[in-house]
């Protein structure tokens, strides 16, 4: 009973990678077979377009590590797993966003990144918890309040990871954690897949439910990080289910 009980917890955690690539081959779908559209010939429809960013109304967002004027940004911070001491696993990821502006050769359209997936790459990338250096002053005053917040959980005995704004990122662990970030700044290039609705004065507003990406690589490279993301991420699942099934048969 207890190699069953074995398998079925590996067949649950196999759940998990399965989830995240059907999500990225949804993804891939939609970019592959979502017809890049110019500014000028937007209708009420899931729309594919890229240009330039730039603030909007909205203006611009802090960087919480760099300081730099940013659209969006997501952190994650990772604890590696230890053998040697007891501590509590760490994967967890969160984001800021401002509505922005995309600029491209026939005008532009406001988006709101709200909901949308942020799939950005290494080109604003910055790892503010590093052992080869002291990181910045705003890094400094990011990583102080994601350490108070553990301590006042770890304080209460609560354990609870989610993505919140800045100011309530809740993190927990002891030591080896590692921060990274990626962002979206004003003068990138960027695509956006999601739905388009008429603002009523002949401009659009991209944002809201449904299939959403928001990235600052090309159509052509998202859609290959997306396509070996899927893969890694079937491979993982497959190995989990397989783990399972020999523990369940032949543990």
């Amino acid at each position: 009973m207890a190699s069953v009980g074995t398998g079925l917890i590996f067949a649950v955690v196999a759940l998990i990678p399965t989830y995240l690539f059907v999500r990225a081959r949804r993804a891939s779908r939609a970019v592959s077979s979502t017809e890049t559209r110019s500014t000028a010939s937007l209708t009420d429809d899931v729309v594919a377009v890229s240009g330039t960013v730039e603030a909007g109304p909205a203006g611009t967002l802090t960087h919480p590590v760099t300081g730099a004027d940013a659209l969006a940004v997501r952190w994650d911070v990772e604890e590696p797993d230890d053998a040697d001491e007891e501590t509590v696993d760490v994967d967890d990821s969160g984001r800021q966003t401002v509505p922005f502006r995309l600029v491209d050769d026939d005008g532009s359209v406001d988006v709101d990144p709200t909901e949308a997936d942020l799939h950005l790459s290494s080109a604003h990338y910055e790892m503010f918890v590093n052992a080869g250096r002291a990181p910045g002053e705003q890094a400094l005053t990011f990583i102080e309040r994601v350490q108070g917040n553990e301590h006042r959980c770890h304080g209460t005995g609560t354990k609870r990871i989610h993505n919140t704004p800045i100011n309530e990122a809740t993190v927990h662990g002891t030591g080896g954690i590692q921060y990274e970030s990626r962002a979206l700044q004003p003068g990138d290039t960027g695509y956006v897949l999601g739905p388009a609705r008429s603002d009523g004065d002949g401009t659009y507003t991209i944002g809201g439910d449904g299939e959403f990406l928001v990235s600052d690589m090309s159509r052509d490279a998202l859609s290959e990080s997306l396509g070996a993301s899927q893969w890694l991420l079937a491979g993982a699942a497959l190995l989990f289910y397989g783990i399972g099934a020999y523990f369940a048969f032949f543990g």
